[in-house]
C-alpha cells in the first residue's frame, strides 16, 4: 500500500522541526479535551511527512486520556461503503447489539445482508451516536491518513458528526496529499474545511532549520553547518528522502561533518534511484520504458509522444501511467512526476542511450515544442550531423538569451558550430557567441571577436559586429583598442559615400561616432581625442537614437570639462527624452552623470532607477553591478549614506561572482566611499585594498574617485598628510586629463582645509583661487557652496571666515547636498566657537548633527556631537525624519498645501505674500526629497519643535533657571 515506507519511518525516527505545526495541533488536542469540537487538515505533498506529524499527535501525553481510533485509507472500490469508517471502529471490537441498527448495516455489513439500508440521515444518526457515546467517558480522536483516498461516505459522516458536535470532546484530524485528490472528494473535504472549527496546515518543505534538527537528532550531535546546508539542498525538505539519505551516509559510517558534504551528495542520486528501483520492481518492462519516456520528454509532451518514444499504444501508455502513480512515482493528476527530483532518479535507475535521446529530439520538435526542450537532448549527443539541430539549437540560444540564462546560451551557440557549415551562417553565429559570451567573459569574448573583424565581409554586418566588439573592449578595459577600431571604420564609411550619404548611413556613422565618444571618453590616453572630436562637429538635435546618444557623450565630456552646468543640463535631458524600444545603457550612464554633477534630482532619481531596471532586465550580471554601483554613488551624492551602502555592498557582491572582476573598481570604491561617511573607516580600507586593476591609473573616473575616497578615509582616520598626498595626486591626475569640474572628486577644496590644518595657508589660498573660474562656470549650489567653505578655511580674519562659511550655508541650504551643507554647519559652528559666539555654534552644530544623523554620516555627527558639548549645550535627541528639518513656517505652509489649499488661499490665511509661499514651498520640497504636491501628505507628520526646545532649555540653564 502506499505511504506505507513513511509510516514504518515514522515510528523509526523521532519528529524534528515543524514546532509551528505540532503547536496548531497540541492547541486542537487541548481544546477537544476541553469540550470545545476541533477538526485540523493537513495537507502537502507526498512524502512531505504528514503520516508523521499525525501519529505525533497519536503519542502526544494527553492523547492518552483520550479515545485515538486511526485509519490509513485503502484505495476505493465503492464510494458509499463507509470503509474509513469501519476501519476506524474496528479496533474496539464492538458487537452487533452495541450499536444501532443504522450502525450496524455500516459496521456489519455481512450481518444483516437482507435487512433494508433505511435513509442516508438515518445511517448517519446511528454513527454519530455511537460516537458521542464514546466520548461520555473520554475525548474522541478521529485521525484518518491518506484522506485523499477515503470513500465518500465515509467524509460524509466526518462532516455530518463535526456540525453536531460543537461542545464535545472530539478531535479529527486528516491528512491528504494536496495533488491527489479526485473532484468527489474534492467537494467533499472542501465541506468539512469550510466548517468553523476546522483548520488546515498546509506543509512546506523543511525549512534548513527545520532539517538541522532532523540531522542533529538522528546522529545525536551537533552537526557542521556545510552539512547540513548539503542535507538541505539534496533533499529539497523532503522528510521521507531526508530520512533516507542519513540511513545510507549514517550507514557508511559517515558524521555530519565537513568532509560528509560530499557523501550526502552523492548519496542522493543512489537513494533516489534506488527508491524508483524498488517501487518499479516486478512491474512489465512496458512500465519502465514509460517510465523512461516521460522522463526523457518532460510532461509538457503528451500521451501521443510519450507512446512514440516508448513504442507502445496510447492504452499501454495509459495503464503505465496508473501503475507509476500507483508508485507514487506519477503524480495523481496530469502527466508529471510526483516529486521534480525523481525524473532525474529515473533517468540514472533506467539506462538511456544517445539513440534515445535522439529519437527524444526528433519526436519533442516534429510536435512543435519549445526549442529549448529540443536543444537539451541535442547537447547530451556526442556527435550533431544533420542541418535541422543547427536552426534549433539556434532558436534555443535566442530564448534562453531572453530569459538571462546566457550560459546555457553560449552552450548551445558553441554546438552550433559543430553542426553548421555554411560560411555565412557560421560568422553570424560566431557574432552571437561573441555578443552574449561578453556579458558573461569579455576576455573570452575579445579574440572570437577580433577574428570576426578580420572575416566579415557584409558592411552592415562588419558595422554591427564593431559595436559589439567596442561594447566588449570597454567592459574588458581595453578602451584603445575600441576607439582605434572604431575610428578606423568611422575613416573607411566617411570616404565610401563622401557627399552622398543617405539619412540611414548618417544616422549610422553618428552611432558609430557616439559609441567612440563613450568609449574614448573612460580613460585619460583617449579623453583628448573625444574632446577634441565633439569641438569640431555641431551639436545634433536629438531627434534619432544616435543623436540622443551623441548628446549623452556631449554632456558627460563638458559636465568633466566644466562647462556651464545648464547647457550641460539641457543636453542630458534630451539624451533621456527616448521611447522604451530605443533605451541605451551607455547612454543613460552618461546623461545620468551629468545630471549627478549638476545636482537635478527631479530628473536624475526616476531616471536612474529606470536605467537600473532596464540593466536588470538584460541579465548581465557585470553591467547590472555597475549600473548599481553608479546608482549608490547618486544617493551618496544627495545624502542617502546607509541606503547608498546597501546598494554598493549589493554591486560589489555580484562584482565578485563575476569574471573579470579584478578588473574594475567603481563596485568596490562606491561601497568604500559609503563606508566613509558611515564611520567604518577600517571595512573602507580593506574594500579599497581588494582592488587590483590593471591600467587603473589610465580611468577617467575611477581613478579620482579611488585617490579622493582612500583620502577622505585617510582623513577620517587621522592621517591628514597622508590624506593631502593622496589628494593632491588626483588633482595632478585630473588637471593632466582635462578635467575641471569642481564637484567631481572635490580635490581642491578639501587640500585647502588640510593644507590650512597643516599650517601652509599660502597653498591653500592659491588652489582656492584656482577653483574659481571653474566654480563660476559651473554655477551650481553645490560648487558654489564647497567654494564658499573653502573660503572661509584660508581666511585669516575671523569675521571673514564667518561670513562666507555663512553663506556657505544659505547657499548650500537651497541645494540637496545635505552631506555638504552638514559640513557647512560644522565648519560655521566650530568658526563661531572660536569667536566665543557659543549661541550661534550650537544652533548650526544642532543643524549639522541632524542632518547628519538623517544621513547616517556618523564621523560628522559625532565631531558636532563633541564641539556642542564644549560649547555648553545639550546635544538632545536626533531627528526622527526629514520632516524635522522644516521651519515652522514651511511646516505650516507644507501642511496647508498637502490638505488641498493653493498657494493662494494659503498667502491669505497666513497673511504672508504669495512670493512667500511659493518660497516654503520650494524648501520644503528639497527637505523632503519630494518632487510634487500631492507627495506632501505621505511624508508630513508633526511639527519640528525639538531645536528650539533645545535652545530654549540651554538659556535657561545659563540664567540659572530651572
Amino acid at each position: 500500500m502506499r505511504g506505507d515506507q513513511e509510516r514504518i519511518a515514522n515510528r523509526i525516527q523521532p519528529l524534528a522541526g515543524r514546532s509551528r505545526e505540532r503547536a496548531v495541533l497540541a492547541e486542537a488536542l487541548a481544546d477537544a479535551r476541553s469540550g470545545r469540537a476541533r477538526c485540523v487538515v493537513v495537507r502537502g505533498p507526498g512524502g512531505v511527512g504528514k503520516s508523521r506529524l499525525l501519529s505525533e499527535v497519536t503519542r502526544h501525553e494527553h492523547a492518552r486520556t483520550c479515545t485515538v481510533l486511526h485509519v490509513s485509507c485503502p484505495d476505493v472500490t465503492s464510494p458509499l461503503r463507509y470503509d474509513a469508517v469501519r476501519a476506524l471502529f474496528e479496533p474496539l471490537g464492538l458487537g452487533a447489539d452495541d450499536v444501532s441498527d443504522s450502525a450496524v448495516r455500516v459496521l456489519f455489513p455481512g450481518r444483516r445482508a437482507g435487512a433494508p439500508h433505511g435513509n442516508d440521515h438515518e445511517t448517519l444518526s446511528g454513527l454519530r451516536s455511537l460516537a458521542a457515546n464514546l466520548m461520555a467517558s473520554a475525548p474522541l480522536v478521529l485521525v484518518v491518513d491518506d484522506a485523499h483516498r477515503c470513500d465518500e461516505g465515509s467524509l460524509r459522516w466526518l462532516d455530518f458528526l463535526l456540525r453536531r458536535a460543537a461542545d464535545l470532546p472530539l478531535l479529527i484530524l486528516l491528512g491528504h496529499r494536496c495533488d491527489d485528490v479526485d473532484d468527489t472528494v474534492r467537494r467533499a473535504l472542501s465541506r468539512i474545511v469550510g466548517q468553523r472549527a476546522s483548520s488546515v496546515i498546509q506543509l512546506a518543505p523543511l525549512t534548513r532549520d527545520e532539517v538541522g534538527d532532523i540531522v542533529a537528532t538522528v546522529f545525536s550531535a551537533p552537526p557542521d553547518s556545510s552539512f547540513v546546508d548539503a542535507c538541505a539542498r539534496a533533499s529539497g525538505g523532503n522528510p521521507s528522502l531526508l530520512h533516507r539519505l542519513l540511513d545510507d551516509v549514517r550507514n557508511a559510517g559517515i558524521g555530519p561533518d565537513a568532509a560528509g558534504v560530499l557523501s550526502v551528495e552523492a548519496a542522493e542520486k543512489g537513494v533516489l534511484a534506488a527508491s524508483v528501483l524498488n517501487r518499479l520492481a516486478g512491474q512489465p518492462r512496458r512500465v519502465f520504458d514509460v517510465a523512461a519516456a516521460l522522463a526523457l520528454l518532460g510532461p509538457g509532451a503528451g500521451a501521443e509522444s510519450v507512446a512514440a518514444l516508448a513504442a507502445a499504444t496510447r492504452w499501454q501508455v495509459g495503464e503505465a501511467l496508473d501503475v507509476l502513480r500507483g508508485c507514487d512515482i506519477v503524480a495523481e493528476s496530469g502527466m508529471d512526476f510526483a516529486h521534480a527530483s525523481i525524473r532525474d532518479a529515473v533517468l540514472d535507475a533506467v539506462p538511456v542511450s544517445e539513440a534515445d535521446r535522439l529519437r527524444a529530439a526528433r519526436i519533442l520538435n516534429d510536435a512543435g515544442r519549445p526549442a529549448v526542450e529540443v536543444a537539451q537532448h541535442l547537447l547530451a549527443l556526442t556527435e550533431l550531423n544533420q542541418q535541422w539541430m543547427a536552426g534549433v539549437l539556434r532558436d534555443a540560444a535566442a530564448l534562453s538569451e531572453q530569459r538571462g540564462e546566457l550560459e546555457i546560451a553560449v552552450r548551445y551557440l558553441r554546438r552550433v558550430l559543430d553542426v553548421e557549415t555554411s560560411g555565412p551562417q557560421r560568422i553570424r553565429v560566431r557574432g552571437d557567441l561573441g555578443r552574449v559570451l561578453a556579458q558573461l567573459d569579455p576576455y573570452a569574448a575579445l579574440p572570437i571577436m577580433r577574428e570576426l573583424l578580420d572575416r566579415v565581409a557584409d558592411p552592415d554586418a562588419y558595422v554591427s559586429f564593431v559595436l559589439n566588439f567596442a561594447m566588449t573592449a570597454v567592459t574588458a578595459q581595453r578602451h584603445p583598442e575600441a576607439v582605434r577600431v572604431l575610428a578606423e571604420v568611422l575613416a573607411m564609411l566617411a570616404t565610401k559615400d563622401r557627399g552622398n550619404a543617405s539619412p540611414a548611413h548618417r544616422e549610422l556613422c553618428l552611432s558609430l561616432e557616439s559609441m567612440l565618444m563613450i568609449v574614448g571618453s573612460a580613460e585619460k590616453s583617449t579623453f583628448s581625442v573625444v574632446r577634441d572630436r565633439i569641438e569640431r562637429r555641431p551639436l545634433p538635435a536629438g531627434s534619432t537614437p544616435a543623436e540622443r546618444r551623441t548628446l549623452a557623450a556631449i554632456a558627460f565630456v563638458h559636465s568633466l570639462r566644466c562647462e556651464p552646468s545648464a547647457q550641460v543640463v539641457a543636453h542630458a535631458r534630451t539624451a533621456l527624452s527616448f521611447q522604451t524600444s530605443d533605451a541605451d545603457p551607455w547612454s543613460e550612464r552618461c546623461a545620468l552623470f551629468a545630471l549627478h554633477l549638476a545636482d537635478v534630482t527631479d530628473d536624475l532619481l526616476p531616471a536612474a532607477q529606470r536605467s537600473l531596471d532596464l540593466v536588470e532586465s538584460m541579465g548581465a550580471s557585470w553591467d547590472y553591478s555597475y549600473s548599481l554601483s553608479c546608482y549608490a554613488r547618486v544617493l551618496l551624492h544627495f545624502g542617502d549614506v546607509r541606503e547608498a551602502a546597501e546598494q554598493a555592498q549589493t554591486a560589489a557582491k555580484i562584482c565578485a561572482q563575476t569574471r573579470g572582476a579584478d578588473s574594475t573598481s567603481a563596485q568596490f570604491t562606491a561601497w568604500a566611499s559609503a563606508l566613509a561617511e558611515l564611520g567604518q573607516v577600517e571595512q573602507a580600507d580593506e574594500v579599497l585594498d581588494r582592488i587590483d586593476r590593471e591600467w587603473f591609473e589610465e580611468a577617467t573616473l575611477e581613478w579620482h574617485y579611488f585617490l579622493h575616497t582612500r583620502a577622505r578615509v585617510r582623513w577620517i582616520r587621522g592621517d591628514r598628510t597622508a590624506a593631502l598626498e593622496l589628494l593632491l595626486r588626483c588633482g595632478r591626475s585630473m588637471t593632466d586629463a582635462g578635467i575641471l569640474n569642481p564637484v567631481f572628486a572635490p580635490w581642491r577644496t578639501d587640500a585647502a582645509w588640510l593644507l590650512v590644518g597643516l599650517g601652509r595657508r599660502a597653498e591653500a589660498v592659491e588652489l582656492v583661487e584656482q577653483d574659481a573660474e571653474a566654480v563660476h562656470r559651473w554655477g551650481t549650489a553645490r560648487a558654489i557652496g564647497r567654494h564658499l567653505m573653502a573660503r572661509g578655511a584660508v581666511a585669516e580674519n575671523p569675521s571673514r571666515a564667518v561670513d562666507s562659511l555663512t553663506e556657505a550655508v544659505q547657499v548650500l541650504s537651497g541645494s540637496p547636498a545635505w552631506l555638504d551643507e552638514a559640513r557647512a554647519h560644522h565648519r560655521l559652528g566650530e568658526f563661531l566657537l572660536r569667536t566665543d559666539d557659543t549661541r550661534g555654534a550650537r544652533k548650526h552644530l544642532r543643524r549639522c548633527i541632524d542632518l547628519a544623523t538623517l544621513c547616517g554620516s556618523r564621523p560628522i555627527a559625532e565631531s558636532a556631537r563633541a564641539l556642542v558639548v564644549t560649547a555648553g549645550g545639550r546635544v538632545g535627541q536626533p531627528l526622527r525624519s526629514p520632516v524635522d528639518l522644516l521651519t515652522g513656517s514651511e511646516l505650516r505652509v507644507a501642511t496647508m498645501a498637502a490638505a488641498g489649499a493653493s498657494n493662494r488661499a494659503i498667502a491669505e490665511a497666513l497673511f504672508v505674500t504669495l512670493r512667500t509661499v511659493e518660497a516654503h514651498l520650494t524648501n520644503a520640497y528639497r527637505k523632503l526629497r519630494v518632487s510634487k504636491r500631492a507627495e506632501l501628505a505621505a511624508v508630513l507628520g508633526g511639527a519640528r519643535t525639538r531645536l528650539q526646545h533645545d535652545e530654549d532649555e540651554d538659556e535657561a540653564t545659563f540664567a540659572g533657571r530651572p
